[in-house]
């Protein structure tokens, strides 16, 4: 049977009736503890008491809030978050997102377990029994509710429209969420999501992506103007024949006008590859790194496919070869 490289991602996320149309790079959620870094922003600091007259005529006056942003590929995220609450910033290929592509999470500073998790989340959908569905205007856009067994907090949140693929999500918040709800509505109402404002490359899932005679897919991560890492994963390992193989060639193609189009090389003349083979082992992810600025030069904002060939080799002269290609665009 063929498998999604995001296979094992997927079955856990079905327990709960989530999933995503594409793939992704994306790990399983990790403790709060494990997704403390360097990127996570302090809590904003308590502004000066006040005097007790201004207390009582404006009290919202001493509530100090952060503005947190998360850039990316596809757009902004921004969110305005209280005192009380911290946050923690999820970039794009960083592994901190617990899924999608990049983020907020954010949660009451007085909790010890639990967060909501704001991400870009490229074709997110629904599937599985117990949905109930709502739909709600937070932050001036259209979105749908989604909860699961009629338990007391939502699953998730879509937004639509502009916001297209930005999804909020609850990772067990059941402990305080009869206490906070209220607040997490109130900070989801303050979302921007900036679609004029991208920044670096993000891979984009397609069927060119999957080799089904060979129970291969090929990502990328880490894009960059100058070279990307490869990822290739083979998730059926009785599907080839023998052992799989790629080497150092590639090649480099732009879209436009919906058409795909070879890049020209930098170099005159006759270039090559290093004749080397890379072998790909069963059920587990192979990377690559990869630096095409050599040939193609530094590449200018668009969207991109690599060209890789994989070999099914048998035995000398006894093989088989494959073409996979992998998507990707650059802001």
């Amino acid at each position: 049977m063929k498998k999604n490289p995001m296979a094992i991602i997927l079955s856990a996320l079905l327990m709960t009736g989530l999933f995503t149309g594409g793939c992704t790079d994306a790990a399983a959620p990790a403790s709060r503890e494990e997704n403390q870094t360097e990127n996570s922003t302090p809590e904003a600091t308590p502004s000066e008491t006040a005097p007790a007259e201004s207390v009582v005529t404006t009290p919202a006056e001493s509530i100090q809030n952060t503005t947190v942003i998360q850039g990316g590929p596809y757009g902004e995220i921004s969110l305005s978050i209280p005192d009380g609450w911290r946050h923690e910033t999820c970039p794009m290929d960083s592994g901190q997102t617990d899924y999608g592509l990049y983020g907020i999470r954010f949660y009451p500073e007085a909790v010890t377990d639990g967060y909501i998790a704001l991400n870009y989340i490229d074709g997110f959908g629904v599937c599985g029994t117990g949905l109930a569905e709502e739909q709600a205007t937070i932050a001036g856009i259209k979105a749908d509710i989604g909860t699961y067994d009629n338990h007391a907090y939502w699953d998730f949140i879509a937004f639509h429209d502009e916001y297209k693929g930005i999804v909020a999500l609850t990772y067990s918040v059941e402990d305080w969420w009869e206490t906070y709800s209220g607040q997490v509505m109130e900070i989801l109402d303050t979302l921007s999501f900036d679609t004029s404002v991208r920044e670096g490359g993000a891979y984009i899932y397609s069927r060119e992506s999957e080799l089904e005679e060979i129970g291969l897919s090929f990502s990328l991560k880490n894009i960059t103007p100058a070279g990307a890492t490869l990822v290739f994963y083979q998730y059926d390992a009785g599907a080839a024949t023998g052992s799989l193989e790629y080497g150092d060639d590639f090649l480099l193609e732009v879209q436009k006008n919906g058409v795909w189009e070879e890049i020209p090389v930098i170099p005159d003349g006759n270039y090559a590859f290093h004749s080397v083979a890379y072998p790909l082992s069963p059920k587990k992810s192979s990377e690559h790194e990869l630096d095409w600025e050599w040939l193609y030069g530094s590449l200018a904002s668009g969207t991109y496919r690599i060209q890789k060939s994989v070999t099914d080799f048998r035995a000398t002269g006894d093989y088989d070869k494959y073409t996979v290609y992998a998507e990707f665009i650059l802001n």
